[in-house]
């Protein structure tokens, strides 16, 4: 820690020495006279057109760039909404300049130098829209996109691949406005290169009849959006990349992609046994993530915990095809998209539960080995045909088939003070299949009176599933009254079937030129019909032939659901507002079969529900929202039918027909500044959920510590979170600094019932951190950061009041760029600790990765060498935290190997190879 709070103040040092000392200044306004405000200032180099550094007007017009003494020439330019270009060359800039009133034209006066390459804005904002300029953001050489975005202020990739923008969990990622395999964007993210983006767009996820008919977006989601660089978006893109290491450790990985205007035609394929996510990175420096710290939060309950990356070894093989066209003058196909995986893996596990009651507490220790294979085949296509200027048809149907075998050897044993209670061994496997089909259609027609809308949409979903199940084991429960067994050596054949069917129509009148309301209705309809045989095995026969009537089950359930809504919206340049009332009218039957048993369900509900959204725009760059949202949520079919289910030994369920609905209401606050002129980002978020009819597991543990479990209600349950981060960068000449504080945490309560007691918790995690970059253009980079994960929670009418857990991760990620960026060497260093862990579990370990690239042959071919866990002392142990007990576990996964590869690319843009 020490060492870590020492480099910190060595950089603010560094910047302190050479903070900016010169400044442009002047004053901008249009054709009116009139000051402008959030135009872009940006002063950049004549040779190569790289940005010194930007800003943007106040208010009334003024600006100040800060640099540094600018000895070779530059240009400095002023961009600003509808209005024209400003441009100045400077010979050289030894002293503070002041440009006075500079005054733009309207949009069709262009002004400009000879010889000079003009480059676009580094960053705009337009409403909830902000684009930012690839060229502006300096990656490694051969990075893929996904580096374009670490480096991008807000912007925060977790270690499962989940990313947020100023806190704002992003669903879709697009290649020029069409999905690349998959709308998740991983593919995409992992193997496009970054030098052939023009510039990344961030903005507000639509649905798809928000898209189509133009009406405002109410998602609190975010969409990125990678625009191809017009003059590489017509060639041919390729990279291979094979590797072969210690342990017999191997990586091989190519893609091919062809860009011509709107066609896009990509294949790729990959194999390894690295945990890599289906796809290598032909990176010079790559694949760390799979090692470093994860913790998380269950539930609403906390946990916290160290080491991490994908649990087991995997070996993992893929091949797809994707292609994307514009199919005449009015079709335009989205994305057609083959994609076949197939893998393995080894999994190991040891936990170390304590269960809470009232009275004492239960200590379960157990043990897992598994190995499991699967075969996955995907088709999806999407298309969109515009039958006139005014009317679109959008079509999107998705198949998936997939098998899949595992098997698993399980110990567990319980103790209450000490003393064994129970214990089980097992030995399991399971094969399965899966199809789905999942069509959907959307309608949209515009009228000429600007706001008046009709749309249509029609989802559906076809699904089965076959799983059989062999189970052996034996259980053995120790009593006061005597020991009991319960061993098992049975075969459960199971089928499932489900159907889904969804229709809504939706009218849109405008009653102002800002103003709007939309009438909807929607038709929802689902059936399903889980059939589980089970049969014991006969020694007579050697077959799975006794049928056993106690574990067997056949359940079949519809549900209809009626629902017409009210929406009124308002939007306008810098406000936005809709509300929106509904009900829910929903007639449930079920119908099912258990020991021999008919039961029969049949419920009606007429449930209320709302939501309401406001957004306001304070400044270009800085905008408010609130939404605040309410409704009611339906027991499923096995919480409300009172059968008692024993496929498990160690615990029963039974449901209970009395459960109420749960009513939710949920509240959300954002607020965030994306400040040009200061290069400050910063943003915070505040959530709130409170749940009346909260349905809860009301269980009971008899003497030998299994457990019986019925459902019931209990009100009260709540959870809050806030959240906020900052980015702040600083520039001078080569180098860059830039500072990104963040903090979140989380409170839950729960109440509820354990062996006819009530109780109550009350959970805590917090979770500070700090992120530094530190570059020094094409020479170094470093990348320190910390970060805390503090959990507890307190108890009432349980054996204990308290419980908590901290752990810290420290990383320092160096790059270093040497003979011109022919050579780079990568280290990643990580050190975690974490504090009450259980005895048996190692609460800290250091996690070292190093790298070393060379490029030849003008950079197409790359040789590289990589250790990964160089000490050897990867690890996954965490502690998980919840309302009514805390875990401790430790997973297997991979550790240290050596591996060298050689990557190749061809690039070749518009007949020129790169």
């Amino acid at each position: 820690m020490k060492k870590f709070l020492a480099l910190l103040v060595l950089l603010f040092n560094v910047l302190i020495i050479h903070a900016q000392k010169l400044y442009i200044d002047g004053k901008v306004s249009d054709f009116e006279k009139k000051p402008v405000e959030n135009a872009t200032v940006y002063l950049l180099k004549e040779k190569d057109s790289s940005i010194i550094n930007y800003t943007a007007t106040n208010k009334e017009g003024k600006f100040s760039l800060k640099i540094d003494e600018v000895k070779e020439p530059s240009i400095l330019k002023i961009d600003a909404e509808k209005l024209s270009s400003y441009s100045k060359k400077f010979e050289k800039i030894s002293q503070q300049l002041s440009l006075g009133d500079i005054e733009l034209d309207k949009k069709n006066r262009v002004t400009t130098i000879d010889e000079v390459k003009i480059t676009v804005s580094p960053v705009k904002i337009k409403k909830d829209t902000i684009e930012f300029n690839a060229s502006s953001i300096k990656v490694r050489p051969d990075s893929k996109i996904e580096e374009l975005l670490k480096q991008i202020p807000g912007v925060e990739i977790n270690n499962d691949g989940k990313i947020t923008v100023n806190g704002k969990d992003v669903d879709q990622i697009m290649i020029n406005g069409k999905p690349f395999f998959d709308k998740d964007g991983k593919i995409a993210l992992q193997n496009l290169p970054a030098d052939i983006i023009k510039n990344i767009q961030f903005t507000t996820t639509k649905t798809k009849e928000e898209e189509l008919s133009g009406k405002t977006p109410k998602s609190q989601k975010t969409t990125i959006n990678f625009n191809i660089d017009e003059k590489k978006n017509k060639g041919l893109l390729s990279r291979l990349t094979v590797g072969y290491g210690s342990d017999k450790r191997y990586e091989a990985s190519g893609l091919v992609s062809y860009f011509k205007g709107d066609t896009k035609i990509s294949l790729l394929a990959s194999s390894n046994n690295i945990n890599s996510q289906g796809f290598s990175r032909d990176e010079v420096f790559d694949s760390m993530g799979s090692g470093r710290n994860s913790w998380m939060m269950q539930g609403g309950s906390s946990s916290g915990g160290q080491g991490g990356g994908t649990k087991g070894i995997q070996t993992s093989s893929t091949v797809g095809l994707n292609y994307s066209d514009k199919l005449g003058k009015d079709a335009d196909l989205d994305s057609f998209s083959l994609m076949f995986s197939d893998s393995d893996s080894e999994t190991q596990s040891k936990v170390s539960r304590t269960t809470l009651l009232p009275e004492y507490s239960l200590q379960t220790r157990s043990e897992n080995n598994g190995k499991s294979e699967s075969k996955q085949y995907n088709f999806d296509t999407s298309a969109r045909v515009k039958l006139d200027s005014l009317t679109n048809i959008y079509v999107s149907p998705r198949f998936t088939k997939s098998s899949s075998f595992n098997s698993n050897i399980s110990q567990s044993s319980t103790l209450r003070d000490n003393i064994l209670v129970n214990e089980s061994s097992s030995y399991s496997n399971n094969q399965s299949e899966n199809n789905s089909f999942t069509p959907s259609i959307y309608f949209t027609r515009r009228f000429r009176k600007k706001g008046r809308v009709v749309s249509a949409n029609i989802n559906s979903s076809i699904a089965e599933s076959q799983r059989n199940n062999l189970n052996q084991s034996q259980n053995t429960f120790y009593q006061n009254s005597g020991n009991t067994m319960d061993n098992r050596d049975q075969l459960t054949k199971n089928k499932s079937q489900n159907n889904n069917f969804n229709f809504s129509a939706d009218y849109t009148e405008p009653v102002s030129d800002s103003a709007t309301i939309s009438l909807q209705l929607k038709y929802g309809t689902r059936s399903s019909h889980d059939l589980r045989d089970v049969n014991d095995f006969d020694d007579a026969t050697g077959q799975y032939s006794k049928y056993n009537q106690l574990l067997s089950n056949n359940m079949k359930q519809r549900i209809n659901q009626v629902t017409p809504e009210l929406t009124f919206q308002v939007s306008k340049t810098k406000f936005n507002f809709w509300a929106s009332m509904n009900l829910d009218i929903t007639d449930m039957k079920v119908n099912s079969i258990f020991n021999g048993q008919q039961y029969n369900l049949q419920k009606n509900f007429a449930l209320p529900g709302y939501n309401i959204n406001i957004y306001y725009q304070l400044a270009e760059g800085k905008n408010i929202s609130l939404y605040n949202y309410s409704n009611f949520t339906i027991p499923g079919a096995e919480q409300l039918t009172p059968y008692k289910d024993e496929s498990n030994p160690l615990i029963t369920y039974t449901g209970n027909p009395d459960l109420k609905n749960t009513w939710t209401n949920s509240m959300y606050l954002y607020f965030n500044n994306f400040n040009k002129i200061k290069n400050i980002n910063y943003y915070i978020n505040i959530g709130f959920t409170y749940r009346n009819n909260d349905i809860i597991n009301y269980t009971k543990y008899d003497d030998a510590g299994k457990q019986i479990v019925t459902y019931d209600n209990v009100s009260g349950n709540k959870n809050f979170n806030a959240g906020g981060g900052f980015s702040k960068t600083f520039k001078w000449k080569q180098n860059k600094l830039t500072i990104s504080p963040r903090f979140n945490m989380t409170y839950a309560y729960n109440n509820g019932f354990i062996n006819g007691q009530s109780f109550t918790s009350n959970s805590y995690n917090l979770n500070p951190g700090l992120n530094l970059i530190y570059e020094i253009r094409d020479k170094m980079t470093i990348k320190p950061s910390y970060r805390l994960g503090y959990s507890f929670s307190n108890y009432t009418n349980y054996s204990i009041d308290k419980i908590n857990t901290a752990n810290q991760s420290l990383k320092l990620e160096l790059t270093n760029y040497l003979f011109q960026g022919r050579f780079v060497l990568g280290n990643d260093f990580e050190y975690n600790t974490s504090s009450n862990i259980a005895p048996g579990f190692k609460k800290d370990f250091y996690f070292w990765n190093t790298s070393l690239g060379y490029s030849f042959f003008k950079k197409q071919f790359t040789a590289k060498v990589k250790i990964y866990d160089v000490l050897n002392q990867n690890q996954s142990v965490r502690r998980t935290i919840t309302d009514s007990y805390f875990e401790d576990r430790e997973d297997l996964i991979l550790r240290r190997y050596i591996m060298f590869s050689l990557s190749m690319k061809l690039n070749k843009f518009a007949g020129k190879k790169m």
